[in-house]
């Protein structure tokens, strides 16, 4: 590996300690290569980052969120460092850390390729895209009352209803919001496109699985009320002047470096199912 990425969460490792140490351990297993450090993500967008090998996430999964919308037009796979709370999206723990570097170096891992979502304001002219891994959700402000959609999938009507906003989620963001809010949660290589209502005013209306292919408009009446979207809970827009959203995959994917000893199920036990539980019981 000739170019090495590292991103760091700054409010993490506010005096670098960490990142040094990180440092030291990869000059020691890849001396010859070239190192371009990040702070927050910022930068990781420029085209000179096209060639990085891989890119080193020190932080938690928002970390990784932020450094997987900037850098997956460039294909570079990520190496989530948990330095943070939960981790579910992570490889490995900071304490892991120099076994992994080892596994990098012996090339004892696989790219996992996560599907991610794009929404489209077709009235809005400029930044009218933007793309999620996790998820893209429309909400209502906190005062306003409930906001009205018609949904249409591929140009033919599904459903009107009113509610306090929709989560659209990827399978990788189906155990974020989507699960608070009653969603499924949905094996993270597949290819789906999982919409969960917020708090519908009617309890016939449930979740929905798409495939991947499929293109789903929403069409909003704020009624003068504020909306609100958001991309994996970071980028938040005020999108009330826009009564119309395309969602639907984004044809380039995240790349997550996962090792050999990967194990979904005891991740998604330990951090997500063990946590709830322990949550219920308090």
């Amino acid at each position: 590996m000739k170019n090495i990425g590292i991103n760091v969460n700054s409010s993490k490792d506010e005096n670098n300690d960490i990142l040094d140490h990180v440092l030291m351990i990869l000059k020691k297993n890849f001396p010859e290569s070239q190192f371009h450090i990040y702070k927050d993500g910022i930068g990781l967008e420029n085209s000179n980052d096209k060639n990085l090998d891989v890119l080193i996430a020190l932080g938690g999964d928002g970390t990784i969120l932020r450094a997987a919308r900037k850098i997956y037009k460039f294909n570079t796979p990520i190496l989530g460092v948990n330095i943070g709370h939960l981790g579910f999206l992570t490889s490995v723990e900071l304490s892991e850390l120099a076994e992994a570097i080892e596994k990098l170096k012996g090339k004892e891992f696989k790219v996992a390729e996560r599907m991610m979502i794009k929404v489209t304001i077709p009235h809005k002219h400029n930044d009218n895209v933007h793309v999620a891994l996790n998820d893209i959700v429309i909400t209502k402000g906190t005062f306003s009352r409930m906001l009205t959609f018609d949904l249409y999938i591929d140009g033919s009507f599904y459903i009107r209803y009113k509610a306090d906003g929709i989560i659209v989620s990827t399978p990788t963001g189906s155990t974020a919001y989507s699960l608070s809010a009653g969603g499924p949660i949905i094996y993270p290589t597949l290819n789906l496109i999982n919409l969960t209502p917020i708090c519908p005013n009617s309890n016939g209306v449930k979740t929905i699985i798409l495939d991947e292919h499929n293109k789903i408009t929403l069409k909003i009446n704020s009624s003068g009320n504020n909306v609100f979207l958001s991309c994996d809970g970071q980028l938040e827009l005020e999108t009330n002047q826009y009564d119309e959203m395309i969602i639907e995959a984004e044809k380039e994917k995240c790349r997550l470096i996962e090792f050999n000893d990967y194990d979904y199920f005891n991740i998604l036990r330990k951090k997500i199912i063990a946590r709830s539980m322990d949550c219920e019981e308090k």
